[in-house]
């Protein structure tokens, strides 16, 4: 089954803290894609020093994406505050961002592989294929 990484696994591969061989074994995925919405986090993140491997991977790694991203948005502003009523406490942007990625696995049929444990809470609302390594 295609998979995609949160934001969360490529910067624990770009530091060092997760290799590429255990995550695909604990996730049990095939091909590997990119999120836009993961690659803009990356891109908007990356320090100077890591700006090239960041590149890198955003040219390397296949896009996967929602069939309609009008559609994901408008679906993400009914379901935030839905799931996380709390989301002004801990951040609309980070939170807008993590449902739209969780509605790209949804919707592609693809497996999200994190390390953030608050996408537990948007796969009880949401259905979809998740790994939290």
């Amino acid at each position: 089954m295609i998979g995609f990484f949160d934001t969360s696994v490529h910067i624990a591969l770009l530091r060092g803290e997760l290799t590429l061989p255990d995550i695909l074994a604990r996730a049990t995925i095939g091909p590997v894609r990119l999120s836009p919405v993961v690659a803009s986090e990356l891109l908007r993140g990356a320090r100077p020093h890591a700006r090239p491997h960041v590149d890198e991977l955003v040219a390397r790694l296949t896009p996967i994406e929602p069939p309609s991203w009008r559609l994901a948005f408008v679906e993400t502003g009914r379901l935030l505050p839905k799931v996380f009523d709390e989301h002004e406490a801990i951040g609309l942007a980070q939170l807008q961002n993590d449902v739209l990625i969780a509605l790209t696995a949804r919707h592609c049929g693809a497996v999200l592989v994190t390390r953030d444990q608050h996408f537990l809470r948007l796969q009880a609302e949401l259905q979809f294929a998740l790994r939290v390594v």
